[in-house]
């Protein structure tokens, strides 16, 4: 491993794994540099030195790097910072993960479905009908479809319909939340599914897990986000079996080679649909469980990229700080908040204390207020833990709600209890 002593890192995001940053800046003398347009981002915490550069402003960008005499540039997870990051960094020649070209085949859900067609991976019905075509021909589609923009993501601007004026409706939302305007048009299919993971070295990709995904939804909003999460899922060795040999041909053919990746692919119990991908760790802060079963810690092979332009996934100290207890499965469980403004938080240090307990990444901090979007900018946390059995599950759930609160300026819990864990099944 190189010696990163006194390399100067520019931190574009990574807020809610700022810890993980810090740990491993820390370790090797890093010096960390923060710039964005939200001074209370985590990344100022635990910077060194902070500006007020727009991340996507790619001028501003490109003069601040040089002026600075920035080593490297950690992008983080946000995905139209990624989107612009990635051509200014290539334009500067410095370590990139990705190009753009390689971010819009992946990040473009209308374009990932194309390449997975391509390589003979199945993808939900689309239906290709116009906003101006849906009263002469929206009464033909087999209902209910899903409307979502095509470069969208955290269930912003999804809607199901489940009639020709529904349709209407959940296709102007969808162009609203679009950057490019574009919207998909799908049958709608039961969205329990699964979320796979995989990191790549030097070409080579390797598997890094997959969880069940449990969504909720948002009644008044009509849309389906995170509920909870279960790493590993029952379906590890027959998808793998089916899919991994044309997803390493579809990867080489984009010419993936660095970073990571996930897939959101629906299972209706007979049939795989794939859905949509990420070429960015997975919104629940994913490193920790691909860290706990594949010892790979993603966020120090990524810095250590973004400061030598060299390629290593092993070798670097782990990201799970405390002693964990081995367990069969890994579960997040997403903490979803009811509309208003937090005023207190309360109970978080005797959650990390549970002996099962890995991580909380926070999403919002004091201050913030909180919209009815039915998205998952009404996440406050993603609650990390590690269990044995269903009823160890549910036990753990119930101690997050019995010590966790989030107290609004009215004194009310905001927490909003989404999932109905008797009913779950892992």
């Amino acid at each position: 491993m190189e010696n990163l002593k006194g390399k100067r890192l520019l931190l574009l995001g990574g807020s809610m794994w700022k810890d993980a940053i810090s740990d491993f800046a820390k370790e090797n003398e890093i010096v960390l540099i923060a710039t964005g347009n939200n001074r209370n981002a985590g990344i100022f915490e635990i910077a060194d030195e902070c500006y007020d550069v727009d991340s996507t402003d790619s001028h501003g960008m490109k003069c601040l790097i040089l002026e600075k005499k920035i080593d490297g540039v950690y992008m983080g997870g946000s995905e139209p910072v990624i989107a612009s990051a990635c051509e200014y960094l290539n334009e500067l020649n410095m370590p990139c993960y990705c190009t753009k070209s390689q971010w819009e085949f992946l990040q473009n859900k209308k374009y990932f479905k194309e390449i997975c067609m391509a390589h003979g991976l199945p993808v939900v019905p689309q239906y290709k009908i116009a906003y101006d075509e849906i009263e002469s021909k929206g009464g033909n589609l087999d209902y209910p479809v899903i409307t979502k923009p095509a470069d969208g993501c955290g269930s912003s601007g999804f809607s199901v319909c489940r009639n020709q004026d529904e349709l209407l409706a959940g296709y102007e939302i969808a162009k609203k939340t679009s950057a490019s305007g574009n919207v998909l048009v799908e049958k709608f299919v039961k969205n329990d599914g699964i979320v796979v993971f995989y990191t790549f070295s030097n070409g080579k990709m390797y598997f890094s897990g997959i969880e069940d995904k449990y969504p909720v939804k948002y009644e008044k909003q009509g849309s389906y986000v995170a509920g909870a999460f279960v790493f590993e899922s029952k379906c590890k060795d027959e998808f793998r079996q089916k899919y991994e040999h044309k997803l390493q041909e579809m990867f080489n053919h984009i010419q993936i080679k660095e970073g990571s990746m996930w897939m959101e692919v629906f299972f209706d119990g007979t049939n795989y649909y794939f859905n949509e991908a990420g070429y960015r760790y997975g919104g629940s802060v994913s490193i920790y469980p691909v860290n706990y079963f594949y010892q790979i810690n993603q966020v120090a092979a990524d810095i250590y990229y973004s400061l030598t332009g060299k390629s290593l996934i092993h070798g670097f100290g782990s990201l799970i700080k405390k002693k964990i207890p081995a367990k069969k499965f890994y579960g997040i469980y997403a903490l979803h908040l009811k509309e208003g403004k937090i005023e207190m938080i309360e109970g978080f240090e005797k959650l990390m204390l549970l002996e099962n307990v890995i991580e909380l990444p926070i999403a919002k901090s004091i201050g913030d207020s909180i919209i009815a979007t039915g998205t998952v900018s009404q996440v406050f946390a993603f609650f990390h833990f590690v269990f044995d059995t269903i009823d160890e599950f549910k036990a753990t759930i119930n101690q997050v709600h019995q010590l966790l609160k989030v107290i609004d300026t009215d004194g009310n819990n905001m927490v909003n209890r989404m999932i109905n864990i008797e009913n779950l099944k892992i």
